[in-house]
């Protein structure tokens, strides 16, 4: 018994620091931990700074991918569909000055504007998504089309994400880029306050 004892408290011992946390935790980890109700009046504010300063999806880009709240994510589906709608009817550069995708239907577009989001939102759930070929003999459409819609959903979200994922931990640092502080003056009307 003492045996047992002496090698689970070796055990104890050796992993002592694992779960401790010497850094702060980062924007995402202290939205997602606001979102789902800690009281953390800083990320209020970051979160109403960047929404002023970001394209009006951003946000709500944001929280779906950082708190995984498929609440959110369920109200972003218009927005897809019309970012596929948009991109699919929008015109090639060059010579070809035709469609980006032909024989688009709205079935299809659908699909591939939800399977894009999905992607962009939590890319870790990527292998979940059933891919091209299968979605494109489900709805009898071309390959090409449904994947150049796809990840035009996905590439814009994840722009998004990306930009007002920086935004929030450039408030979380209190050191804010030119960029931010330009954008901050278009919206606010007036100059970037100075300390």
């Amino acid at each position: 018994m003492n045996m047992e004892s002496n090698k689970a408290a070796q055990t104890v011992a050796s992993l002592a620091g694992l779960y401790q946390r010497e850094v702060e935790p980062d924007a995402k980890q202290r939205t997602a931990g606001y979102w789902w109700g800690a009281q953390d009046e800083d990320v209020g504010w970051w979160l109403s700074l960047c929404r002023m300063v970001n394209p009006d999806p951003a946000q709500a880009l944001y929280i779906a991918h950082v708190a995984e709240d498929w609440r959110v994510a369920h109200k972003l589906k218009e927005w897809a569909y019309r970012v596929a709608v948009e991109y699919a009817g929008s015109r090639g550069s060059g010579q070809r000055k035709r469609a980006q995708v032909e024989a688009y239907r709205a079935d299809w577009g659908h699909q591939a504007a939800r399977d894009g989001l999905a992607m962009a939102l939590w890319p870790e759930l990527a292998g979940e998504v059933p891919g091209r070929d299968r979605r494109c003999e489900q709805f009898r459409c071309g390959k090409q089309g449904y994947q150049r819609v796809r990840d035009e959903v996905m590439r814009q979200a994840g722009d998004l994400i990306t930009g007002f994922a920086m935004d929030m931990e450039q408030c979380r640092t209190n050191r804010f880029s030119r960029d931010f502080r330009d954008r901050w003056e278009l919206a606010a009307s007036r100059e970037w306050p100075t300390a």
